[in-house]
């Protein structure tokens, strides 16, 4: 088994563009039905529980990769039935198990299942190779070190899979947690670019480039700040992404803030790869897109969101903060 960290390279490659690089070896395999058991002593022996009801295939990715021991979690799940150029799922319902090992014969019991539900796009793309939604679960990893993770569909086909996660001290952790402050970065606005250009590349552009992030959170009002770039975003999630939240913004209107940072300069003469990183994706320490953030009236954050989220998520979350 191939138990090394996941690059985010890995993971958008494998999870996103159509699937057709899913081959990381070992990393997602397994087969089952929805008949058998649910628990198991071992998730080696839970593998085996849903190999014996059926023989289907789910690959299982992850949409993020900063995930901190002690804290909850938000994980998003990128389903695949099936093997090389399968299709993405879309609108099944699915359960996970955890479990801290990556030695399928060792003798831990598996924490779950929990639910993984669908969480459809409030307006999704009529395209069927599009994500359309996504399927979402929260876990509070006790202890730092390789996690396997078994999905199981409980809707649709009923199919079966794994994948791995890497848990991480807070000290370690790749940006703010829920707690910290938020930093009060002079971001990009349409009165000053701060030499990102276009400053949206959303077409048309959204309405979220008024104030900077250091004025907002010292207006009194929460602030939702969401970093993706529509044009350039490797997991094609980005735009989704800020659509949903454009969704809550017209829910609320002007009783949160609401902003927008490109990930990148957005160099046009440069292939994504050739891109820098836009000074505020920079300063927040950023190692994927789309982030989004959810900072309360005294500028603490107290969610965060990666790779990808849904209005119907987002809207109870920031409204608790209004």
């Amino acid at each position: 088994m191939n138990l090394r960290p996941y690059s985010r390279r890995d993971v958008l490659r494998l999870g996103m563009l159509g699937a057709g690089g899913l081959a990381l070896g070992g990393v997602l395999q397994a087969c089952g039905g929805n008949t058998a058991a649910a628990t198991a002593t071992t998730f080696g022996q839970l593998l085996t529980d849903r190999r014996d009801a059926g023989d289907k295939t789910l690959q299982v990715v992850l949409g993020g990769a900063d995930y901190i021991q002690g804290i909850d979690n938000y994980l998003v799940l990128f389903l695949v039935a099936g093997g090389a150029n399968a299709p993405r799922i879309f609108g099944d319902n699915a359960r996970v198990w955890f479990t801290p090992t990556a030695d399928p014969s060792a003798k831990i019991t598996p924490t779950g299942p929990i639910p993984a539900p669908w969480s459809p796009y409030a307006h999704p793309e009529s395209s069927p190779t599009l994500p359309h939604g996504l399927n979402t679960v929260t876990f509070n990893f006790p202890t730092v070190g390789f996690w396997t993770v078994i999905c199981e569909t409980t809707s649709g086909a009923k199919l079966v899979g794994q994948t791995y996660i890497q848990s991480k001290a807070a000290t370690s952790a790749s940006t703010l947690l829920p707690g910290a402050h938020a930093i009060a970065s002079v971001s990009p606005t349409t009165a000053n670019n701060e030499g990102v250009s276009p400053i949206c590349t959303r077409t048309p552009p959204c309405a979220m480039h008024t104030i900077t992030i250091a004025e907002a959170i010292s207006n009194g009002k929460p602030t939702a700040v969401v970093f993706a770039t529509p044009e350039f975003c490797q997991s094609r999630n980005c735009g989704p992404s800020l659509d949903e939240l454009i969704t809550v913004q017209n829910n609320l209107g002007t009783e949160a803030n609401f902003i927008h940072i490109e990930v990148y300069l957005n160099d046009q003469t440069q292939t994504v790869e050739q891109q820098i990183l836009s000074p505020t994706m920079q300063q927040w320490r950023l190692p994927s897109e789309p982030w989004l953030f959810l900072i309360d009236r005294t500028g603490i954050i107290q969610n965060r969101y990666e790779g990808g989220f849904t209005a119907s998520l987002v809207q109870p979350a920031l409204q608790k903060l209004v």
